[in-house]
């Protein structure tokens, strides 16, 4: 179960700064204003260039990496569930690197996500 633990919370860092780096690089490509089809394909374009993007891209597939790995030594009701401890690693790294506002309540949420992620993760992992 340790192995499980150790990979699922990589890959929980991974994925949030993944999606921490993915929107820095959107903040950069700007928002998508124009519906029309190649103002759509150039936005896109844009935003599959941006390093930021590409560099979180990276980080996810990381992520999906490690959770193949933990899928194939727990059941997904184990590995699944501990997935959400990218919450919390979210919610830090937006803090400290997008300086976004956190409010008291989101983080008791995510508090109570994680102290469920524990729980899930003491009742073992049955492979």
């Amino acid at each position: 179960m340790l192995r499980v633990i150790i990979a699922m919370t990589i890959a929980a860092g991974s994925a949030a700064y993944g999606q921490i780096l993915v929107r820095r690089g959107m903040l950069q490509v700007g928002s998508l204003e124009n519906y029309a089809p190649w103002p759509v394909i150039t936005y896109f374009w844009h935003a599959l260039c941006n390093p930021y993007v590409i560099g979180g891209t990276i980080l996810n597939a990381v992520f999906y990496f490690l959770f193949l790995a933990a899928l194939s030594w727990t059941n997904v009701t184990v590995a699944l569930p501990m997935t959400a401890i990218e919450y919390g690693f979210a919610a830090f790294l937006a803090v400290i690197i997008l300086k976004e506002s956190v409010p008291p309540v989101r983080w008791a949420g995510i508090a109570l996500v994680i102290i469920g992620v524990i729980l899930i993760a003491r009742g073992g992992g049955d492979n």
